[in-house]
């Protein structure tokens, strides 16, 4: 049977960027998360799995996404929209301390603001391995009780035993129940699994209002990475 693949999202667009909670545009449906370390492919994967060729910005130096940027997305013609918000990087040592904290004020700004994400996507370079700050990630997601995945990125970059191999170690390494997603946004490996789980996300939340808690856990401290 040959492989089913999924047309791009009928609607993509950029909404908006905010550097503060103040600035955060309303919600619209369900709403998606990508966090991760600088360099960690946020925005190949972006581009890969909305089928869109540069919706957002992709580039070689780290830490090019300096603010919270907000997409509207449309999967389906009659599936109500969804919002996905791509957060700033860490983890990136080269850049000025000054510039890496308000990267994470922003970061905890907006995971704690109380609106979700519903979703959060926990980019990974699946040839690095769980690092400290993706631990600190994950404790500060659960602490705030807010779902999660795992996507192992460039999974091209290894091979199929490997990238097996990778992924297996990484749901060790987390204590999670999940298993984490391998994606590639050259090959397009992941992308139907990714749409699939985003979809039964929002099917699960279409039909469940829910109310700011108004609760908030402590900033994870992440630590910029070693030079």
């Amino acid at each position: 049977m040959a492989k089913i693949i999924s047309p791009p999202a009928v609607e993509a667009v950029f909404l908006q960027s905010a550097a503060k909670a103040g600035q955060f545009p309303s919600p619209i449906g369900l709403e998606v998360a990508l966090l991760g370390r600088s360099n960690c492919g946020k925005s190949s994967l972006l581009n890969r799995w909305l089928g869109r060729r540069a919706l957002a910005r992709v580039g070689a130096a780290p830490g090019r996404t300096r603010l919270v940027n907000f997409f509207r997305v449309v999967w389906n013609n009659g599936v109500p929209p969804m919002m996905v918000v791509d957060l700033p990087g860490y983890g990136f040592a080269a850049a000025p301390k000054a510039m890496v904290d308000s990267w994470r004020g922003m970061v905890a700004d907006y995971l704690e603001s109380g609106r979700g994400p519903q979703l959060a996507l926990l980019l990974m370079d699946i040839r690095r391995g769980v690092q400290k700050e993706e631990k600190d990630l994950v404790r500060w997601l659960k602490n705030l009780g807010l779902p999660y995945q795992i996507i192992a990125t460039k999974a091209d970059k290894v091979s199929t035993g490997k990238c097996r191999q990778a992924v297996a170690e990484l749901r060790k390494s987390l204590g999670g129940a999940a298993e984490p997603l391998a994606f590639s946004s050259l090959s397009g490996q992941g992308r139907e699994e990714l749409i699939a789980l985003v979809l039964e996300r929002q099917k699960e939340c279409s039909s469940v209002s829910e109310s700011p808690s108004g609760n908030s856990a402590p900033a994870a401290d992440f630590s910029a990475e070693d030079s």
